[in-house]
């Protein structure tokens, strides 16, 4: 790990601190067939990185009572599901997924939306671990260590934005904080001819996906450029969203990464905004892109 990072890990330093930390693997499944997400401890019992402790992101990490899938936990809710994990407050903390970085970005983020100071990503997750020759281990993980102290939440609610906050930003236009869209450029634009499809009006893209490289790592040219290309003041505090929540936390951390750490999450994203008859969404034709 370089200087420069601020909250991403390289395998090889992982490894070479794999006694100083808790690994928490984030691993979502997705399914071809409903229920469309499942937790992903079949995934994690198959491999994962050793001394991981497997972190149910579908619900113990998220609020199972909420209508909408992976809404951030309530503060007793996290103060639960820290303490299953043995994460304390002064625990250093290493998070991965094993696929695509976004489920380990929300939980870096749910973490830190609640006031945990010491988390960090796994670059490249599960797959650059074992890019890098470490040894991976299987079946349900080792127990964790009872923690001296329990983890008190604070509210970092400058880390989240609600349904008016985002409303607000997106209508004040460049007078207000930018609004970003996470989601690929297709999904941004949506299609005129499907209702339900499409953007908030007045907000911008930048994909999530497009910050990474080939090997699913962070890509720091690439995330300059987009932020960049879409004129992005770092000194200012964009509010970012996607389909539900889990890609913008991946941009939050991406951005963050460029010195962007007052990003706000809307959580309940396009899911809640959906849900809500009355808001309105921008599409737009876009020629070549695929249905």
């Amino acid at each position: 790990m370089t200087a420069s990072n601020r909250h991403l890990v390289d395998a090889d330093w992982l490894a070479a601190h794999l006694d100083h930390v808790v690994v928490l693997d984030a691993t979502v499944q997705r399914n071809d067939d409903e229920p469309r997400y499942s937790d992903g401890r079949r995934l994690f019992e198959a491999g994962h990185v050793p001394t991981a402790r497997f972190a149910d992101l579908f619900t113990a990490f998220s609020d199972p009572d909420s209508q909408i899938p992976f809404t951030r936990p309530t503060r007793t809710q996290i103060t639960a599901a820290t303490a299953t994990v043995g994460v304390g407050p002064d625990t250093s903390v290493v998070v991965y997924d094993q696929s695509g970085g976004a489920w380990a970005a929300r939980l870096w983020w749910v973490l830190r939306s609640w006031g945990h100071q010491h988390v960090r990503v796994l670059d490249g997750g599960l797959a650059a671990w074992v890019a890098s020759g470490q040894d991976v281990e299987v079946g349900p993980g080792r127990p964790p260590a009872a923690e001296a102290s329990v983890f008190t939440p604070t509210d970092m609610r400058d880390l989240v934005a609600d349904i008016d906050e985002t409303a607000g930003a997106a209508e004040a236009g460049d007078t207000g904080a930018p609004v970003i869209c996470a989601l690929r450029a297709t999904d941004f634009a949506g299609d005129p001819a499907v209702p339900g499809t499409g953007s908030i009006p007045g907000s911008i893209n930048i994909p999530y996906p497009e910050t990474l490289d080939a090997a699913g790592r962070h890509d720091p040219a690439a995330t300059r450029r987009l932020i960049e290309t879409a004129g992005v003041d770092p000194a200012q505090s964009p509010i970012l969203y996607c389909g539900g929540g889990i890609n913008a936390a991946g941009l939050a951390l991406a951005l963050a990464e460029h010195g962007i750490e007052s990003a706000r999450v809307f959580d309940g994203s396009l899911a809640e905004w959906r849900a809500d008859g009355s808001r309105p969404l921008a599409t737009s034709s876009r020629p070549g892109d695929d249905a």
